[in-house]
């Protein structure tokens, strides 16, 4: 016989165990600014407004080797920042700079880094972020150059990084960054060389491969995830130029394209052609990648249901600028 006080314990376990449920905190998304020159245009402010975004990661640069040497390129030009949030540096640097700096020559590195932030973002700035894709072999390089980038910058500034998935994935052979808080970043994830790729941007099936079943990451991971979208062209199969933003005006003309499938992103070229300034021979083929607006939030969801929430988790979305919001 079931006694009532047991069928009653057991109607209060489902509600015991929803009320110690507590719901993930909610993000707080943001948005990279990759283009040398920021300006933001009526579409991006609106943007920004929407998401009521409290900063703006903007690449000040990349640091590539260059004749034996670490050299930056690609400076940003500061044009329109009136009513912009608060601007937050990114820094790319090669995972050649890592290899090829010898040890002795990190700190100067990292002065120079900081130095030439400082001179492009007079304003000032409360948050650096370094983008490096470090290896096994160069973490150890990488870590004591953030090391150093964290020493040079003092207190009152914050040094953050971004996290690969392979990284993500392997923290014991690529180990943990000497950051408090870095950036996951979720997209990019297939494989760009091969045509039979559906779309390297956006891969679900390979992205559940990197999170499901790895160990909590030991720092907050805020969540990157992608709104862009480009072209790959290859030239008897290997990938010859990645094309970003094409356009689709030409694509619509047979006379030089022809569409490989019913959705508009497989095209052979059948006659030799300049398209947006690159000379295109015939035969080659071109695949269009999209990461469109309305898989943003799927995407977050998804990256959710592997990666630990914390108050105040962002979500990063690469890229406002991107004609995708228009």
């Amino acid at each position: 016989m079931v006694h009532w006080s047991s069928f009653f314990f057991f109607l209060l376990i489902p509600f015991l165990f929803s009320c110690n449920r507590q719901p993930n905190p909610p993000l707080k998304t943001t948005f990279y600014h990759w283009q040398t020159t920021l300006a933001p245009d009526t579409t991006a402010r609106a943007l920004l407004a929407k998401y009521d975004c409290d900063r703006l990661y903007v690449k000040a640069f990349d640091v590539a080797w260059n004749a034996g040497q670490p050299e930056p390129t690609a400076l940003i030009r500061l044009e329109d920042t009136a009513g912009l949030p608060a601007l937050v540096p990114v820094v790319f640097i090669t995972n050649e700079v890592m290899s090829e700096q010898p040890a002795d020559r990190l700190k100067e590195l990292a002065d120079d880094v900081v130095g030439l932030v400082e001179e492009l973002l007079p304003q000032g700035f409360g948050e650096l972020q370094l983008d490096c894709d470090w290896t096994a072999r160069t973490q150890v390089q990488y870590f004591a150059f953030l090391t150093a980038l964290r020493e040079r910058l003092g207190t009152g500034r914050e040094l953050t990084c971004t996290v690969r998935l392979h990284q993500y994935r392997a923290p014991r052979t690529q180990g943990i960054p000497p950051v408090g808080r870095a950036t996951l970043m979720a997209y990019n994830v297939g494989d760009l060389n091969r045509w039979e790729t559906e779309n390297s941007i956006i891969d679900t099936n390979i992205l559940k491969t990197y999170l499901s079943g790895a160990e909590p990451y030991p720092l907050h991971l805020d969540l990157a995830v992608a709104v862009y979208d480009w072209a790959a062209v290859y030239r008897r199969d290997n990938l010859s130029y990645l094309i970003n933003e094409p356009d689709l005006a030409e694509l619509k003309d047979t006379s030089r394209f022809r569409a490989l499938s019913n959705d508009d992103l497989r095209y052979e070229i059948i006659q030799s052609t300049y398209f947006d300034g690159i000379y295109l021979y015939e035969g080659d083929l071109l695949r269009r990648e999209v990461a469109s607006p309305d898989l943003m939030e799927a995407q977050a969801a998804l990256l959710r249901r592997y990666v630990a929430a914390f108050p105040g988790q962002r979500l990063m979305v690469y890229r406002v600028g991107s004609r995708l919001w228009n």
